[in-house]
C-alpha cells in the first residue's frame, strides 16, 4: 500500500516538472534563468532597450531605489519558499498519514510576512492603474504609436527566433487576455491524476477536498514567484541566450494590443 502511494506522489510531481518545462513555449525554467543571470550595460536606442523600458514601465514596481526592490524580492522569495514547503509537507502528510513531517506553524507566519509587503507596495503603486492603461501609456511614451511598437516587435522576433509570443503562465503570470486553458490540456491531466489518486488515499470527503485544494494552491506558487520578480527584479539587458524571455513577454503584450485594436476597429 505504501509503495503504491509513493509511486502516485512521484508520478504527480514528475508530471508537474514536465508541465513547467513544456517545450515550444517560454517555460518556468527559462524565465528563472533570466532573473538569475547577471545584467549588462544598456545601449540606449537599441530595440532591446526600448522593449525592456516598456516592460519596466508596465510591470515594474516604479521604485527607483535598488535596495527597496532587493528587499521586496527577498520578502517575496521567502514567502514563496515558505508556501512551497507548507504545501508539499501537507500533501505528503495526506498521502502518508503515518510518516513524520515538519512543524510548519512558524512557516505560515513567514509566508504571510513575506508576501504581504510586496503586494502592499504594488497595491498603492502601479496597481492603481489597470494593466491595459499601463500598456497604452508605455506605448505612447516609448514608441509614440502602436505601429512603431509592432515594428520593434517584428525586429526582435527576427533577432530572437526562440522567443515565443505565448509564454506559459508559470513563466509570466499576468495574462488577462487568455486563461490557463490556452496552456493546453496537460493542466487538466495533472489535476485529473490528483483527483483520482485522492479518491484512492482519502478516507473521508473533507480529506479529499483538502487534497484537491492543496494541489490547486501548489499550482500558484510558480505564478507568484515570477510575479514578484517581474515587479521587483528589474528588467535589464542580458546575454542573448537569456533575452528571449523578456522578448517573449514583449511580443505577448504587442499581440494583445493588436488584438484589441482589431476588435475596436471591428466594432
Amino acid at each position: 500500500m505504501l509503495y503504491i502511494q509513493a509511486l502516485g506522489v512521484l508520478v504527480y510531481f514528475c508530471f508537474w516538472g514536465w508541465l513547467l518545462g513544456k517545450r515550444g513555449t517560454m517555460d518556468f525554467f527559462r524565465a528563472a534563468r533570466y532573473w538569475m543571470g547577471r545584467g549588462e550595460e544598456r545601449h540606449h536606442g537599441r530595440v532591446e532597450d526600448r522593449a525592456l523600458r516598456y516592460l519596466s514601465e508596465v510591470y515594474g514596481s516604479g521604485i527607483d531605489l535598488p535596495w527597496v526592490n532587493c528587499l521586496m524580492v527577498g520578502f517575496g522569495m521567502s514567502g514563496c519558499l515558505a508556501a512551497l514547503i507548507i504545501l508539499v509537507n501537507s500533501l505528503f502528510a495526506l498521502y502518508f498519514p503515518t510518516g513524520h513531517f515538519l512543524p510548519v506553524k512558524w512557516l505560515e507566519l513567514v509566508m504571510i510576512a513575506g508576501l504581504f509587503p510586496p503586494i502592499l507596495v504594488m497595491f498603492f503603486g502601479k496597481w492603481q492603474k489597470t494593466v491595459n492603461q499601463r500598456r497604452l501609456g508605455a506605448v505612447r511614451r516609448i514608441f509614440k504609436s502602436l505601429d512603431q511598437a509592432v515594428a520593434v516587435a517584428c525586429e526582435l522576433r527576427k533577432q530572437y527566433s526562440d522567443a515565443s509570443a505565448v509564454p506559459s503562465i508559470w513563466a509570466f503570470p499576468v495574462r488577462p487576455d487568455y486563461t490557463v486553458f490556452e496552456a493546453g490540456k496537460s493542466i487538466f491531466f495533472a489535476y485529473a491524476f490528483l483527483v483520482l489518486s485522492s479518491f484512492y488515499v482519502a478516507k473521508t470527503v473533507p480529506r479529499f477536498l483538502e487534497t484537491v485544494i492543496l494541489g490547486f494552491s501548489l499550482y500558484f506558487v510558480p505564478v507568484v514567484f515570477h510575479g514578484v520578480l517581474a515587479a521587483f527584479g528589474g528588467w535589464s539587458q542580458k546575454r542573448a541566450d537569456l533575452m528571449a524571455y523578456p522578448v517573449s513577454v514583449f511580443l505577448r503584450d504587442i499581440r494583445i494590443l493588436e488584438k484589441q485594436r482589431k476588435l475596436l476597429s471591428f466594432d
